[in-house]
């Protein structure tokens, strides 16, 4: 896979001299505490949802999986991840059958490393409080939702409020249609959560193939690619829009949801690089970003 940089470190980078302290971790899957249906399967292998219904009865099958320590997110940082949705059965919708998508979510929530939201279109983070998520939705549920089609990339949030991985939300928006099931049961959305999305992205994100996606995010701008291509930026301030730990720390994981088109959702690998600020200024914004298919590696430029 080839390399990106982002946009924001590569104007900084001729404007900027510096020698960058830069601290990388390799997230072993095996470490993440495992919520609802999550397993490591053989291969370490992180599998979110299998591809049919774990309990028919019950509520739509969710997994999530978290870190059990927390990460600062206030200051730079860049996320790396590759990903295999595969094997999808059931429903139909506008990209063929699998559903409904996974998510990566940066949160503080009261229920931390256990944090599990609503399946099916929930994604596995509906009802998830004090949260971001990037979205990577297969399935398109547009009765409620507004999903522009069923292969897209989203961000997400309500701030410290429950989150929902919806596209428009006023009041009651969650719970008035009769004839279909509720989300959050007695509860309403009553501000619009999207921060951005893409329009049907060419690369399906279901195909059974290993993707990658990679998140930049400086104080005020997330920038998302999708093997190594640069599909989304959105204004994004975490350390203003959630309630951090201590002012700057959060739990790192994904989540997913299925019900009636299913597929295997897997994470094959994650990685995280966190730039401190130092305390002698911006001297992060010099960093230059290079993100491989074996996981993060840091190049510094040297002037």
């Amino acid at each position: 896979m080839g390399s990106w940089i982002h946009p924001i470190f590569a104007a900084a980078a001729t404007a900027f001299c510096l020698t960058v302290s830069v601290t990388a971790a390799t997230i072993d899957l095996n470490s993440l505490n495992l919520v609802g249906t999550s397993q490591i399967i053989s291969g370490n292998v992180l599998r979110l949802t299998p591809n049919f219904d774990t309990d028919p009865a019950g509520d739509p099958p969710a997994g999530a999986a978290w870190t059990t320590t927390l990460f600062d997110v206030a200051d730079p940082f860049t996320v790396s991840f590759d990903f295999r949705m595969s094997d999808p059965t059931g429903h139909l919708d506008s990209d063929g059958s699998g559903g409904d998508g996974i998510a990566f979510l940066i949160q503080d929530g009261a229920s931390g490393d256990t944090a599990l939201g609503r399946g099916a279109g929930g994604m596995g983070f509906l009802g998830i409080y004090d949260s971001v998520a990037v979205m990577l939705d297969t399935y398109q549920n547009n009765y409620a939702y507004g999903d522009p089609n069923g292969n897209y990339i989203a961000v997400n949030t309500r701030g410290t409020d429950f989150n929902v991985p919806h596209h428009f939300c006023t009041d009651g928006e969650l719970t008035t249609d009769p004839t279909k099931p509720l989300d959050l049961p007695g509860v309403t959305c009553t501000s619009n959560p999207g921060l951005g999305l893409t329009g049907l992205l060419p690369t399906l994100l279901d195909d059974g193939n290993v993707h990658n996606l990679t998140l930049v995010y400086v104080p005020g701008t997330l920038g998302i690619s999708l093997d190594s291509a640069p599909v989304l930026t959105v204004p994004l301030n975490l350390a203003d829009t959630l309630s951090l730990n201590g002012g700057t720390d959060a739990y790192l994981g994904f989540t997913a949801g299925t019900r009636f088109s299913y597929q295997n959702q897997d994470i094959l690998d994650f990685s995280v690089v966190s730039v401190p600020e130092p305390g002698t200024g911006m001297q992060w914004i010099g960093a230059l970003v290079v993100v491989s298919a074996m996981g993060l590696k840091r190049k510094l430029k040297k002037y």
